[in-house]
């Protein structure tokens, strides 16, 4: 069956081999609300829900992602998309991430851990990739991915090439108010526009599915 359309949060929705010229990753912004919560809405409809949780212990940010969407028709499910994932970083770099996928009843299980300069990528048991250690996941949270152009998969552990187009400032409507966000369209796979505000939070995701509906990621 083909999929009604495409999921990319994981928002923990890819991750890069490059980051600023020296080679260093570049710190995650972490919004200074504890948790950040979306509506996950199709053609005006809801049908799922994305939260991302944020904690801090000296230099530890531990950041969890979990999404559930459900598509129906009548007393149908068409399409079923349920992940949790969790970062650990400190000083800036990435040293863990694991995540469950159940992607319409296909399961992943994938890994990352920082070891000697590299990062050890495993999916399902199986090593999938040794990216360098300023490798960052495809999570939409971190406006850092914006300026890579190669992300890590938190599905399935692979290496995703993105393109971003720079859209500039917009005023949109956040919870009911307008603010000043930053537009950024990331070209993957799956391809979507993003938006940040002034302190670097995600405020708004946009994609497109297969079957031409819009996917709209609103912050409650």
């Amino acid at each position: 069956m083909k999929r009604p359309f495409a999921l990319v949060i994981a928002m923990s929705a890819a991750t890069m081999l490059t980051g600023d010229p020296a080679g260093a990753a570049t710190p995650p912004a972490v919004p200074s609300a504890a948790t950040v919560n979306f509506a996950v809405m199709r053609d005006g409809a809801q049908i799922g829900t994305n939260s991302i949780r944020f904690g801090h212990d000296g230099p530890d940010t531990t950041v969890q992602m979990v999404t559930h969407v459900k598509v129906g028709f009548a007393f149908l499910t068409l399409y079923q998309f349920d992940q949790t994932e969790n970062e650990l970083w400190a000083d800036g770099r990435l040293l863990a991430m694991n995540s469950t996928t159940d992607d319409n009843g296909t399961i992943h299980h994938a890994s990352a851990a920082a070891h000697g300069g590299k990062v050890v990528v495993e999916c399902d048991g199986k090593l999938s990739a040794m990216p360098p250690s300023t490798i960052i996941p495809f999570s939409l949270w971190n406006p850092a991915l914006v300026a890579q152009n190669v992300a890590l998969d938190t599905r399935n552990g692979g290496l995703e090439p993105i393109r971003v187009t720079d859209r500039g400032e917009e005023n949109i409507l956040v919870q009911g108010r307008l603010r000043r966000a930053h537009h950024y369209q990331i070209m993957a796979t799956f391809p979507q526009d993003v938006w940040y505000d002034d302190s670097g939070q995600l405020v708004r995701v946009e994609l497109k599915g297969s079957d031409g509906s819009t996917i709209l990621y609103r912050m409650v």
